[in-house]
């Protein structure tokens, strides 16, 4: 819940592959611009190209926050600790969220708790861009939870999502969207 007091947190969701670099930045700047808190994976493609943006526009609000997934170290026998997996958090993530909740896996049963839960819980607004399992994962709660998501990116990369949801190549939507969205 977002409040005068609080800007929204937008969660950018995609690739952690691919950056779509031409959907991604153009968001980041977008997104500092207006004031909003940055939530994402925290790691590679879309999670990086967005944060980097981001982060470039001087005398911004918000922060980008990077929810960071871990593996567990320590001696046998002793309480475990988690360090990020290799390649997290990437450069430009400013808070990162460290938990020790595994990344979404493409075979999990349905009801597994997984880092996307926190992603997807702690946005006020999803935008999805273009990625694979672990997206379609985070969209796919995003609608279980009722957090307002749009799709951001060519229609045909959004083909096994629902219907129902908004798809749009337009930044101007997009900014409506989560400007507007409760």
């Amino acid at each position: 819940m977002t409040s005068a007091l609080r800007p929204k947190t937008v969660g950018v969701m995609g690739s952690g592959k691919q950056p779509w670099t031409e959907l991604a930045a153009p968001l980041g700047r977008a997104l500092a611009l207006a004031g909003y808190h940055l939530l994402t994976g925290g790691g590679q493609g879309v999670m990086t190209s967005v944060s980097e943006a981001f982060c470039a526009v001087p005398q911004r609000i918000g922060r980008s926050i990077g929810v960071v997934p871990t593996e567990a170290v320590g001696e046998d026998g002793a309480a475990p600790t988690f360090r990020p997996l290799p390649g997290y958090p990437n450069p430009f993530v400013e808070v990162p969220v460290v938990s020790p909740l595994p990344r979404h896996l493409p075979d999990a049963p349905a009801g597994t708790l997984s880092r996307n839960h926190i992603n997807v819980l702690s946005s006020d607004v999803i935008v999805a861009l273009p990625g694979h399992h672990g997206t379609r994962d985070e969209v796919g709660l995003a609608v279980h939870y009722g957090k307002p998501v749009i799709l951001f990116g060519e229609c045909e990369h959004f083909a096994d999502m629902p219907a129902s949801l908004v798809r749009t190549i337009s930044l101007d939507t997009v900014m409506n969207f989560v400007r507007t969205a409760r």
